[in-house]
């Protein structure tokens, strides 16, 4: 497994996982005064993750906006997107 795809997964799980969870707790606790439960943070993650892969994993890679306006027909002559 290469080092960035290494780096990927690990952000996937600390930033779209762990942060929207904690994000999600304290907007919980913010609304309803009370702590997240066991299995409302079961549900949390289970809405978590489809997001998380979205953001993360999929409109987070290097490529993705460079292939998203190629298949409009916008030229990236001008502008390197590449990491």
């Amino acid at each position: 497994m290469h080092f960035n795809t290494k780096i990927r997964i690990l952000e996937f799980i600390v930033a779209g996982i762990m942060l929207d969870l904690i994000e999600n707790a304290i907007v919980f606790k913010a609304a309803s005064g009370r702590a997240l439960a066991f299995e409302e943070m079961g549900t949390a993650i289970l809405v978590i993750i489809p997001f998380a892969i979205l953001t993360e994993l999929v409109i987070d890679h290097p490529r993705f906006w460079h292939r998203l306006f190629r298949r409009k027909g916008h030229k990236f002559d001008h502008l390197d997107l590449r990491d």
